[in-house]
């Protein structure tokens, strides 16, 4: 039986079609992203833009298509900050259940971070192993850390941050390339909001040595495949893959200077993700500075997995 989730993001549109396999698994039968920037312009206007949601209505009309012709039996769709956000979300949504016959569930910040947890657990977790999950989006960044218990494998903690690429660099990036003033703006206001956001959400005994960390969501993924420099995506090669903290603070010096059509010549750069991808590389390394990790482990299968296995495996 072939189910399909769809994760409606504030910069990204990812299908995922997938069949049960058994013993808890899942056979995957297409995962691909598309970037429609649904949440263009959301920080200063509180909207949904009217050619962001054709943008983005248009892309989940070729996925409504493509489930047909795999037979899907059920489709899921999912809407993570932008729609949370936006005050015209209920007329996107109306009119997306109206032309494509699909609801769209919007997930509340805590929603989204434990099926990303649940995603990142069946890859990464163990009885042995607990998790710090790190899923930077467009228009927030969510920080799970778990288990509750070897017996129960949901999160245990969950902080959502109001920060995410696309909103950052909205707000604080008006050049190309970003000037210095802005660069050093742009890095103490993300320094200051990781801290000020867990600071006091994490109590004094929390010892992130006991935890791995685990990166997850297009930043992520992107700055993995920049770190191998992968001319064609790979996902076998960049989920499961090491980032080092140190190559990543060599690849936000590198992309600072350079314009944007610059950083979409670097191997491995998605091209309508070379504007935000700076915003994105200083929040995870902040991150990882916050919780003394020198490195992280990078996975390619995110929000759309947690939901699958929970709303279709059994």
């Amino acid at each position: 039986m072939n189910n399909a989730v769809i994760d409606i993001g504030t910069n990204t549109v990812i299908l995922l079609v997938a069949a049960s396999s058994g013993k808890k698994k899942i056979r995957v039968l297409r995962d691909r992203a598309v970037i429609t920037r649904l949440g263009r312009g959301l920080t200063e206007n509180h909207f949904l833009l009217s050619d962001a949601m054709q943008r983005t209505k248009k892309v989940l009309s070729d996925f409504r298509k493509e489930c047909e012709g795999l037979k899907v039996k059920k489709i899921v769709a999912v809407g993570t900050a932008a729609c949370r956000i936006a005050a015209n979300t209920q007329v996107f949504a109306d009119t997306v259940k109206a032309e494509l016959g699909f609801k769209i569930e919007i997930l509340s910040p805590e929603q989204e971070a434990e099926n990303t947890f649940l995603a990142a657990w069946k890859d990464f977790g163990s009885a042995k192993t607990k998790l710090i999950v790190v899923d930077i989006g467009g228009g927030s960044t969510e920080v799970v850390t778990g288990p509750v218990s070897r017996l129960k494998t949901a999160p245990q903690t969950v902080m959502s941050l109001p920060l995410g690429t696309v909103r950052l660099t909205e707000e604080y990036v008006h050049s190309d390339p970003i000037d210095e003033d802005q660069f050093q703006r742009l890095k103490v206001t993300i320094r200051q909001g990781v801290r000020d956001e867990l600071d006091d959400f994490y109590p004094k005994d929390f010892n992130p040595a006991d935890y791995t960390i685990v990166a997850t969501a297009g930043t992520a993924t992107t700055l993995a495949t920049l770190d191998k420099k992968l001319k064609v995506y790979r996902p076998e090669k960049v989920h499961g893959s090491i980032l080092k903290k140190g190559r990543l603070q060599e690849m936000i010096d590198q992309l600072a200077p350079l314009p944007v059509k610059e950083r979409q010549k670097l191997p491995g750069m998605e091209p309508l993700r070379a504007d935000v991808i700076l915003a994105g590389a200083i929040l995870l390394n902040e991150i990882l500075d916050f919780f003394g990790k020198s490195e992280v482990v990078i996975s390619d299968r995110g929000l759309r997995y947690g939901v699958c296995y929970k709303k279709f495996v059994k």
